[in-house]
């Protein structure tokens, strides 16, 4: 796709997103309060580390240094200290659904063994589950789908081969108001694909979603949860358009969620094209409607989860409605605490949202 087509593709999906404010399709602020209230989170939990090192390596000596980098780099980032804060603030703001992504699932074998690593070093869900679970506020697995699954063998100290498995997650809070009918989840057909010449292969940045359809004393809606990709703007647009060919294409009240790695704002107008996609799809972002001229930013604290929390630079993680759903308040969070040694919970931001289904 040339400039020019990007151009006018982008001035095609900005005028949808107009045309949809112009008939009224954005909630009025009197309508705010009408209804029952849903209240949902997004919260990216940081896989603990940057897979870029391992996927531009040259040689094969590069590649184990850089995956023995990457092992050592997820132990220092310690999910069992930061699950405890992700706990705490769900905790606090006691929502009725989750969306989480990025919940890593961290598996070692021997180095070299052809069969798949199993032994387990990390498994971001069952700890974070343990935490909330400990703290008395139970929430409920309700969809688990596995995105990338990627093995690699790292180098000294480690030796080991070295098995992440990326997983997207919605909970849904125990004896809560909301009750789950159903249940579904997928991948994208359109997923990056990286060769890694040290090893004469490639790795394929599987990604998808996770929804959940619910009823809440008479109300009926879905939940979706989801991960665009990160690195290519044009497959992140076909997976938008997946999405709203697949769980997004219903008729009744609709709520996505999700580090979308997208955003009207982004420097790069190529990282904005996925979500003029959504909103030109009919998806209504609840950000601007409630917070106008607030830039809302929810990433880039760091691969060492260190950086001063005002380092944050990019709003990519969203709640987009559609259908009789009014956005009534939000906040962004996640700069309230740290670990015991300095470090934030996640690289993201959480996004957490307060909806009245009238």
């Amino acid at each position: 796709m040339d400039g020019r087509t990007r151009f006018r593709l982008t001035r095609l999906v900005t005028a949808a997103a107009v045309v949809a404010a112009s008939l009224g399709l954005l909630p009025a602020p009197a309508q705010a309060e009408a209804g029952p209230k849903v209240t949902v989170l997004t919260r990216n939990l940081y896989l603990g580390g940057d897979l870029t090192p391992s996927m531009t390596a040259p040689t094969l000596p590069a590649f184990l240094a850089a995956n023995a980098a990457l092992l050592s780099h997820v132990d220092r980032m310690d999910f069992p200290a930061r699950a405890r804060l992700v706990a705490a603030e769900i905790r606090e703001r006691k929502p009725d659904l989750v969306g989480l992504q990025e919940v890593a699932l961290w598996r070692t074998g021997p180095l070299g063994d052809p069969a798949p690593a199993t032994t387990l070093r990390y498994d971001y869900l069952a700890l974070l589950m343990s935490e909330l679970a400990g703290s008395g506020h139970r929430y409920e697995v309700a969809v688990v789908q596995n995105e990338a699954d990627l093995e690699a063998p790292a180098g000294a100290p480690h030796n080991v081969d070295a098995r992440l498995t990326m997983r997207d997650v919605i909970l849904v809070r125990h004896g809560g108001r909301v009750k789950v009918t159903g249940t579904s989840s997928g991948n994208f057909v359109h997923n990056l694909v990286t060769p890694l010449p040290p090893v004469g292969g490639s790795a394929t940045s599987t990604r998808g979603w996770t929804a959940v359809d619910v009823a809440q004393g008479s109300r009926t809606y879905r939940f979706v949860n989801t991960h665009l990709e990160a690195f290519h703007p044009g497959v992140r647009v076909l997976q938008a358009q997946e999405l709203l060919q697949g769980p997004l294409r219903t008729t009744g009240r609709l709520i996505l969620v999700g580090d979308l790695n997208t955003g009207p704002e982004l420097p790069d107008p190529n990282n904005r094209l996925a979500y003029f996609t959504l909103v030109g799809g009919g998806m209504i972002d609840t950000w601007p409607v409630l917070h106008p001229g607030d830039p809302g930013y929810t990433s880039g604290l760091g691969d060492d989860l260190n950086q001063p929390a005002g380092d944050v630079e990019h709003r990519i993680d969203m709640v987009l409605v559609k259908g009789a759903v009014v956005p009534v308040r939000s906040e962004v969070f996640g700069t309230e605490r740290q670990t015991p040694d300095g470090r934030w919970a996640s690289d993201h931001l959480g996004h957490a949202a307060v909806l009245a289904l009238p």
